[in-house]
Order: structure tokens, then sequence, then C-alpha cells
């Protein structure tokens, strides 16, 4: 019987709206492939990266690991050094992401015991996504350098029951102060940058399209279903007890082949800029996403008729999916509760399995785990919505 449900599915997947959805991802992908560009140094680059302009009335050790670190960035490539009447020309030039102003005696103020001036920044109203991401990486870095300052208070207070001359005092501390600030610069870590802010343009984009891809083949599987009930086929199989299961895995099977159809050249392309990626890997992260959506999509779809509205709920659902995974705005710019519910999202997983395959880091085996879950989860419901259905 699955055979002849194998047989059956595939004939009626065969039609201009299948096509139409396979054209569509090949043109997308030749389209990607078209945006990337390489930089002097061959790097694959997405977009153009970004320039800030900093005001620095400091000039100390702290302001300078500021500028060296933030340059260091992959989406900053200019870093200015202005006065505020220039920077803000920039700014209002659309020629600068943000204005970064270092207060003047900012390094004695984390040698003392005074309370430390904020940096002042001014954001780019054009480009709010990008502004926010780095200014929450401003925030990091303030908190590591409190912690320099709090290892030198500790430090002062031993000091001071040795030496009662100020000046020998202070010049003990300034010395204590440049020794670990020195070391930290070293290790690369005085300032703790953010994860996201390192992020690589094209490895993060194509992960979000990968995992976008893999769940637009479910959008199919809903219409083989509704398609089945519209013409009282699903009204025959019931009544020739032919067991969900079997319904449900024909449907998958199929949508699942033309998802790795569609995977075939974005795999020959993604080998050019991303060699290091194992498609077996990606299909392991891939398959589980596509297959939660397409049980989700059955659930839909015996629980309405009207095709228009359930697609669109699918599609909705799908971008919640990936919005909820970080794979449309990076971690660091949701608000904690949307974090809190990341592993809810199928999504999360695939991007975070394929994001950290590129930077060759081994994900922990949960990562592969929990997305079987929710593919239990997801049978459970679509289960649940075929006895169910009216027939």
């Amino acid at each position: 019987m699955l055979r002849r449900l194998l047989v059956y599915y595939w004939r009626e997947s065969c039609n201009i709206k299948t096509a139409v959805f396979l054209l569509v991802v090949i043109l997308l992908t030749f389209f990607g492939r078209s945006l990337i560009w390489y930089n002097d140094d061959g790097e694959a680059k997405l977009f153009q990266p970004l320039a800030i302009s900093i005001v620095d009335l400091d000039e100390s050790i702290i302001s300078y690991v500021i500028r060296t670190q933030m340059s260091e960035l992959e989406m900053i490539e200019n870093v200015y050094l202005d006065d505020m009447e220039t920077a803000q020309k920039r700014l209002a030039a659309n020629q600068v992401l943000m204005v970064i102003e270092l207060p003047e005696g900012f390094y004695e103020q984390a040698v003392s015991q005074d309370h430390r001036d904020s940096i002042k920044i001014w954001l780019n109203e054009q480009m709010p996504a990008e502004s926010n991401l780095l200014a929450r990486m401003l925030n990091h870095a303030a908190d590591s350098i409190s912690s320099i300052q709090a290892t030198l208070h500790a430090y002062q207070e031993e000091l001071r029951v040795v030496i009662d001359d100020d000046q020998q005092f202070q010049k003990y501390s300034e010395a204590a102060t440049l020794d670990v600030a020195f070391k930290l610069i070293k290790r690369g870590s005085m300032l703790v940058i953010e994860q996201e802010a390192h992020m690589h343009q094209v490895w993060f984009v194509s992960a979000a399209l990968l995992s976008l891809f893999s769940m637009l083949p479910a959008l199919l599987v809903l219409m083989l279903v509704q398609q089945e009930v519209s013409s009282g086929q699903h009204a025959r199989l019931q009544v020739a007890n032919v067991a969900w299961w079997k319904l449900h895995l024909a449907k998958i099977i199929i949508g699942l082949i033309w998802l790795i159809t569609g995977l075939i050249p974005m795999a020959f392309i993604s080998q050019e800029f991303m060699p290091q990626l194992n498609m077996w890997l990606v299909l392991a992260s891939l398959i589980p996403l596509y297959l939660t959506t397409s049980l989700l999509c059955i659930t839909l779809a015996y629980r309405s008729s009207r095709t228009e509205s359930i697609l669109l709920t699918a599609w909705m659902l799908q971008l919640a999916f990936l919005l909820f995974g970080g794979a449309i705005y990076p971690r660091q710019l949701l608000p904690d509760w949307m974090i809190t519910l990341q592993p809810l999202s199928p999504a999360y997983w695939s991007f975070t399995i394929i994001y950290e395959a590129l930077y060759e880091r081994v994900v922990p085996i949960s990562a592969y785990l929990w997305p079987l879950v929710l593919s239990a989860v997801g049978a459970v419901l679509s289960w649940l919505s075929w006895r169910r259905s009216s027939v």
C-alpha cells in the first residue's frame, strides 16, 4: 500500500505549482550566488562592510583597545578617528554606522575608585539593526572594563596595607592596570565581543537560507493533503482503513524528494565558498526541520478546507520559526522572552548546527536530539488532526 501511495502522490505532485517551486528555488540559489563578491584577501562577502566614527577625548590604553578591536570586526571596514563636528557630519551623510564618544579621563576613572563616565553613542537611524547590534556589543565591552576595574580595586586594597606613600601607591596601581590590560589585549579578550558581532556575513545568510529552503517543500505536502480532502480521496482512504502513518509518510517522502532535488544546485554552489561544510551534516540538520514543518502543515491542512488561509498560516509559521531561531535577526537582537522560547523552534536547531559547522565547531549531541523530539510532537499533532478530520 505504501508503494501505491507513493506513486499516487508523486503523480499528484508533478504539476505546474511544483515546477514553479523548483524553478524559484534554483533561481534564488543562483541569485544569491550573484550577490557574493570577494575582497582583496579572497574572502567571500555578501554586502559592503560598514564604518564607525570614534571621538576619542581620552587617548589612553582602554580607548586604544576599543579602536583596534572594533576595527577587527568583519562588518566594520573603517574606524574613523574624528572630532565631534566631523563625526556628526559623517553620521548625517550616512557614511558611518554610529558615532562613539570616549569621555575625557576615562582611563583615570577606571584606575581610580571614582564613578566612570558613560561612553556616548549616536546611532544611524537608517541602520537600526546593525546599530543596535554594535551598541549591545559595547555594553559587553563596558562589563569587561568593569571586571578590570574590580580586579584593580582588589589589588589596591592589599597594596595600601604595605605602601603608605600616595605617589608610590599610584605608580604601582598604574603598573598593575597596564599589566592586566596588555595581557588581555594579547588574548584579544579585553573587550568581550559577542559572537554575533563577529558573525560571518555569507555564513549567517547561507545558514538562514538553507533553513528556509528546507521548510518550503512542507507547503507542497500541505497542498497534497488539501487536494486529497477536496477530491474525496481522503474519505475513501479512511473507509479502506489505510493507516494514518502510511498516508503521512508517503506525502512526506514525496516532499523530501523535491527538497533534495532543490538542494542539489545549492550543494554545488556552496562548495565554492563554503568548502568546510559537510553536506551529510547539512542533511542531518535540515531533514528533521523539514519533517517537523511538514507534520505541522499536515495538522493545519486537515483542520480547514480554505487553501489560501491555510497556506498563509503555514507561511507565517515558517517565518516565526526563522525569527525565533535567530535566522532573521541575530540572537542578541531578540528579546529575552523570545530567546527563552528558541529551543521550541525547529529552525533554531538546524540554523545553529549549520552555522557552527561553518566555523568548524562541534555542537552537542542534544542539538541533533531535540529536533527529533519536536518531530515526535508534530507526529502526534498530525495524527490527532487526521483522526478528527471531517469526511
